[in-house]
């Protein structure tokens, strides 16, 4: 292959500058129609979304490299002004654009070291949301409804293209990777002469109901992610802090849920509690 390149390449070595420019200009078009052709014919297959995806991209990522193995024996020996030039303009680009030379280092970094993989869940800054693509300059999210600092895993619909310049200068929250469940919290305030042992036991069996099922799933997911990374709950179950606050007290019933499934959760649990509540007259409501 490598002697291939060096004869093709020596073929070009007394083709004039301007008709170099002409070839390497239709190369770049002819590669590109084969590239659209391509993504087309995937376009039509019976390919499910995720692999449809992927196999466009791969073709692309090929169809890129092979079009840059193809021109550069059309340039390997032109003079040495040329590369003097290219070498001095190729730095000034890198200058100008070292915004977008950094996201490509930050697209390396993605790829080889898997921060997050396409369908995780992810917080980069202020942008919430699950990826949907991973491009050379830019990672695409669908937003993610974010109350409180909670994730309540309703989209917004709205596409955020954040460039990956950002996995080296933020910190980054993968909520859906090694371990897929998150610990939450649901504060119920009561007056100061409800029954709060009655109403703790209520958030207990409501809990106990509603919750059980998800912890032996967790545990099992914990198993799982403590081979690989160091993640350890002595214990998963879900229980119920009572605290004070000025005029009221406090449950505060902690359990661990789906990353995607809180606000489901958080519904069907409320909605019980209000149902169980209401029956007992020494329990109110604040």
């Amino acid at each position: 292959m490598i002697k291939f390149l060096l004869d093709l390449g020596l073929r070009f070595e007394t083709v004039g500058v301007v008709i170099k420019i002409i070839i390497t200009v239709a190369l770049i078009m002819v590669f590109h129609i084969v590239k659209k052709s391509i993504c087309s014919f995937i376009n039509k297959s019976n390919f499910d979304s995720s692999n449809t995806i992927k196999y466009k991209k791969r073709s692309s990522l090929l169809i890129n490299i092979l079009t840059v193995v193809v021109i550069i024996p059309i340039w390997m020996y032109e003079s040495k002004d040329i590369f003097t030039f290219l070498g001095i303009f190729s730095a000034g680009l890198a200058f100008a654009f070292r915004d977008l030379v950094a996201s490509f280092l930050g697209w390396l970094i993605i790829n080889s070291q898997k921060p997050f993989k396409l369908g995780d869940r992810i917080k980069i800054g202020e942008s919430l949301g699950d990826v949907v693509a991973i491009d050379w300059f830019y990672t695409t999210i669908i937003e993610v409804i974010e109350n409180d600092n909670r994730t309540h895993g309703q989209s917004t619909g709205r596409i955020t293209h954040i460039p990956n310049i950002q996995i080296l200068t933020e910190g980054l929250i993968n909520e859906t990777n090694a371990f897929p469940f998150t610990w939450n919290e649901l504060k119920i305030s009561l007056t100061l002469k409800s029954n709060w042992r009655k109403a703790k036991d209520i958030l207990m069996s409501i809990a106990n109901d509603k919750v059980g099922d998800i912890e032996q799933e967790a545990k099992d997911s914990l198993n799982i992610a403590s081979k690989t990374l160091p993640i350890y709950y002595e214990n998963p179950s879900h229980t119920v802090y009572t605290s004070m606050e000025t005029g009221r007290i406090c449950l505060n019933l902690r359990l661990i849920c789906k990353a995607r499934n809180y606000r489901n959760l958080e519904h069907v649990l409320v909605e019980d509690i209000l149902d169980e509540f209401s029956k007992h007259e020494d329990i109110e409501l604040l």
